[in-house]
């Protein structure tokens, strides 16, 4: 009882400390995004918001004088001969408003396709200005939202909404595919990165009019892939890792993205350092762009996700490349005498001593009833004529559930264990029959590791073409969904024998 409790009071404080940290890191994750978010959002701000003006320089001075001096640094004035090449430049994202001072009332013109937030700032601070001169302000909205997108707020909610499954994609494409060929890791992202692309405006398309089909496909796949590749080559360093990921595209993309109002030149400097950079704004842009602006200015921002996403790509290659496994672990086994199994099972025949030329046997092997079978008959037949032996296991994981990444000792402990299991299994069977045999632990699946474990024999003894053995299982679903046996027989440039 004694020993127990001391058990328990040595584990207790480590248990305690894990679930403090936890706790520590949860709470500063929710107080940098709420920090974030509300730096960004809770009074914002322009900082050289592009305003074109068109009219009389007296005129026009006056009023970029009392602005300026009403909001030191909210605006960058750009001027126009005219009405007509203020409105161009809206439309070219030259600019997000003008003020035209020609005679009369002035006229602000404003784009509420462009967000929200620019043209009821834009609205407020040129009718106070108006005002206090004595003047009407005329408001022009030249860029109005569309029928379904009555807030102009779907350009950003469409690239929103990507965001967390192309998380999701990049980090479960590297555990999933973490023992698959590099081709095949590299490939999943990008798969999955223009069928979300295809999928997203369809959807966009049918709920809010967007139209631009091609184009906002093809903008929201670049965006996927502009998360998931990056999110993919840290899950496959270290999963932890993907925390990072959350961090920049999540925590401090959305504040510095400016919402579904595009306030992102409204938030404070640190974030809008980051502006032109995150997938996040910039992908909002490219698709409020081509949606509105006739996909003006959309070049630079197409070049960042580009950017992100090859990165993304060459990174997964060459983490994919350096880290892939040794396709084989080889060992060479005599035939040491262990305890003797019995004799082969009834009704087969083994060929006298010295009957026929030599014969290489590949027989894939798990330990499971017909793997059994399978070696049991090969072994006995080596036992009368001369030839070679070779055991292939299948450690093959097609998903690895170590989402955390701090198991993965563990789990490895566990198929080193089991392997070594499978390895006693086949030294048994042979030291029965008497029989030398090599074993090979294959990362690879269990057909794919038998014949190309088939292929480099035949390579290395050219004289004796390998026979591929594979015990054959009597469950109704191998019959129905397919065996390892019946791909071997489907696929196989070598002879397969099945053993039922």
């Amino acid at each position: 009882m004694t020993a127990r409790h001391a058990d328990h009071g040595s584990r207790n404080p480590a248990r305690y400390r894990a679930l403090a940290g936890f706790i520590v890191a949860s709470a500063a994750f929710a107080a940098i995004f709420v920090a974030l978010t509300l730096s960004a959002f809770h009074a914002p701000r322009p900082h050289g918001l592009p305003v074109g003006v068109a009219g009389p320089a007296a005129a026009t001075s006056r009023v970029e004088q009392g602005l300026d001096r009403a909001l030191p640094g909210a605006f960058d004035w750009r001027g126009y001969p005219s009405e007509s090449g203020a409105r161009a430049a809206i439309a070219r994202r030259a600019v997000d408003g003008a003020l035209v001072v020609s005679g009369g009332n002035p006229r602000l013109l404003v784009a509420e396709g462009g967000g929200s937030g620019v043209d009821q700032f834009l609205t407020q601070a040129f009718t106070a200005a108006a005002a206090g001169s004595g003047h009407q302000l005329t408001v022009t909205d030249v860029v109005p939202p569309l029928p379904g997108d009555t807030q102009a707020l779907s350009s950003f909610f469409i690239v929103l909404s990507v965001l967390i499954p192309s998380l999701a994609a990049g980090s479960a494409s590297a555990l999933a595919f973490r023992r698959a060929r590099p081709a095949l890791a590299v490939a999943a992202p990008v798969a999955v990165a223009v069928v979300i692309g295809l999928v997203s405006a369809a959807v966009a398309d049918g709920i809010a009019g967007l139209g631009s089909y091609a184009a906002i496909a093809g903008a929201v796949a670049l965006f996927s892939l502009a998360v998931a590749a990056p999110t993919a080559v840290l899950a496959r360093i270290w999963p932890p890792l993907v925390a990072l990921a959350v961090l920049a595209f999540i925590v401090i993309g959305i504040p510095d993205s400016g919402g579904p109002a595009n306030l992102n030149s409204f938030g404070p400097a640190f974030l809008r350092v980051l502006d032109s950079v995150l997938p996040l704004g910039v992908a909002a842009s490219v698709v409020r762009d081509v949606v509105y602006f006739g996909g003006h200015a959309t070049a630079p921002h197409l070049w960042v996700l580009a950017a992100w996403a090859l990165a993304g790509i060459a990174g997964l290659i060459g983490v994919t490349t350096l880290r892939r496994p040794a396709p084989a672990v080889t060992e060479a086994v005599t035939g040491a005498a262990l305890a003797p199994l019995a004799p082969a099972e009834p009704g087969v025949t083994v060929p006298g001593p010295g009957a026929g030329r030599p014969v290489t046997l590949v027989v894939g092997f798990d330990d499971s009833e017909p793997a059994r079978r399978a070696l049991i008959w090969a072994a006995d037949l080596l036992r009368a004529r001369p030839g070679a032996l070779h055991v292939i296991y299948s450690d093959h994981v097609l998903i690895d559930s170590d989402l955390t990444g701090f198991a993965h000792a563990e789990m490895e402990q566990d198929r080193d264990a089991k392997a070594a299991r499978v390895a006693a299994a086949a030294a048994e069977i042979a030291a029965a029959a008497g029989v030398p045999y090599t074993f090979e632990r294959r990362e690879e699946s269990p057909a794919d590791a038998i014949m190309h474990a088939a292929g480099l024999h035949a390579a290395a003894e050219p004289a004796s073409p390998p026979v591929i053995v594979a015990g054959r299982s009597h469950h109704a679903a191998h019959h129905v969904l397919g065996s390892v046996p019946v791909r071997l027989l489907n696929q196989s440039p070598y002879p397969v024998l099945t053993i039922e």
